[in-house]
């Protein structure tokens, strides 16, 4: 091959790769499609040298096996987009919501019933736990549409999962990062079901750009955007908030000892690492109520602190308070299916359920199995929580077991 003839080739695969930048829609020089992330773990990279980018695979392609003879094909929109969305990467559309809507709460704590409650209304986009791969100790690599790649530290990882919170809240999906677009929590809502199966039928990057339009269609057409999260702290929701008028908190939590409690049966810590654990827990529930306190004052309409056990004990008044925080009407299909949820329809031991015979009684089941010497510590720990939202210290391990007696004071938060 001459020397002339090479450079064309070289210029060629410039070309073709440029116009891939441009359009995002070439087909042709695609690899093999990625997998849908179907399970929790993140993608984990030993060293920077080993992390490669999925879009940096696009220009991998074996340049020299492209004939000069066959020009690069534009894709035009309507082959990747099934149909004509009504607004995409290319296009983005103005989301309608009047009102958005963090759920902010902690693992175990209920926030699966309450986001489930929250989203039923049809004017709801509901977003399940999008911060769950950038919040990852080892996920530092992020990869975008349009070939962009981004790489975060400790330092910068906040940085990005504020952008990203703010991304979603605003409907704009191509600023958020491939992983976050393709994780699992999506079949987990009714708002991002249908994105995720067409993810499903259509692996890999491409897949991601062809089912888009399902995500900007029902976030744009909603009344109100909610997400829920573990992974946000009240400081940097805080931060949200006073960029975005629009945007509320609602702080769910639970009795300290149930979520605590709830994380050792699912083995979110050791048993050797119990105290360490409360320890950094109780600090860090203390730290989101002092930010969550502070946002009332300076906004004394747009941050809310609810306790599970109050609303596992009032559901359908409860829902329909926070209803009225998200400024929509409890229609009856919700409040049949908060009935339904609450009261009905679940056999006993459903862990993920609140019993249909008493659902309070169920939100107090822990007392009868986390050891009392364990109480006792998380009493001792938690001893200021417990003074902003009214929980009682066991006095004693009778007082601790009876479930007649309660361990709160429903204070008006």
């Amino acid at each position: 091959m001459s020397v002339n003839h090479m450079k064309g080739v070289v210029a060629l695969c410039i070309c073709m790769g440029a116009t891939y930048i441009l359009y995002n829609t070439g087909t042709g020089y695609l690899p093999s499609p990625l997998p849908v992330r179907t399970t929790g773990a993140p993608r984990l990279f030993t060293t920077d040298k080993e992390s490669t980018s999925l879009f940096r695979q696009f220009s991998d392609m074996n340049c020299l096996s492209v004939q000069v003879a066959d020009p690069p094909r534009r894709f035009p929109e309507r082959d990747l987009f099934d149909g004509s969305p009504l607004c995409n990467t290319t296009h983005p559309c103005r989301p309608k919501a009047h009102t958005k809507v963090i759920l902010l709460t902690y693992m175990r704590s209920g926030s699966t019933f309450t986001g489930d409650i929250l989203s039923a209304h049809p004017d709801v986009f509901y977003f399940f736990e999008p911060l769950h791969f950038l919040s990852q100790e080892k996920h530092t690599v992020f990869d975008y549409l349009g070939l962009r790649q981004k790489r975060a530290g400790h330092n910068h990882k906040s940085y990005i999962m504020r952008s990203t919170m703010s991304a979603l809240l605003n409907c704009e999906f191509e600023k958020i990062d491939i992983d976050t677009l393709s994780q699992f929590h999506l079949q987990h809502s009714r708002s991002t079901k249908p994105y995720n199966d067409c993810l499903t039928a259509n692996p890999g990057v491409l897949g991601v750009l062809r089912c888009l339009h399902y995500l900007y269609k029902a976030c744009c057409s909603a009344q109100v955007l909610l997400s829920k999260t573990i992974s946000l702290g009240a400081k940097m929701t805080g931060e949200l908030m006073d960029s975005d008028p629009r945007l509320r908190v609602i702080h769910l939590v639970r009795d300290p000892r149930a979520t605590i409690w709830a994380e050792g049966r699912f083995h979110v810590y050791k048993q050797k690492d119990f105290k360490t654990f409360v320890v950094t827990f109780c600090e860090r529930l203390l730290t989101d109520l002092q930010n969550i306190k502070a946002i009332k004052q300076r906004n004394p309409n747009r941050a809310y602190v609810v306790l599970y056990e109050n609303l596992a004990k009032r559901p359908l008044i409860l829902t329909k308070e926070l209803y009225n925080v998200m400024n929509l009407p409890m229609m009856k299909s919700v409040f049949n299916h908060v009935r339904n949820k609450s009261m009905e329809g679940h056999e006993e031991n459903c862990s993920m359920c609140i019993s249909k015979a008493d659902s309070a009684r169920t939100s107090q089941e822990w007392r009868l199995h986390l050891e009392y010497d364990k109480v006792k510590y998380i009493d001792a720990e938690c001893q200021q929580v417990y003074g902003f939202l009214g929980y009682k210290p066991a006095e004693s391990k009778a007082v601790y077991t009876n479930l007649s007696i309660p361990l709160h004071t429903w204070p008006e938060i």
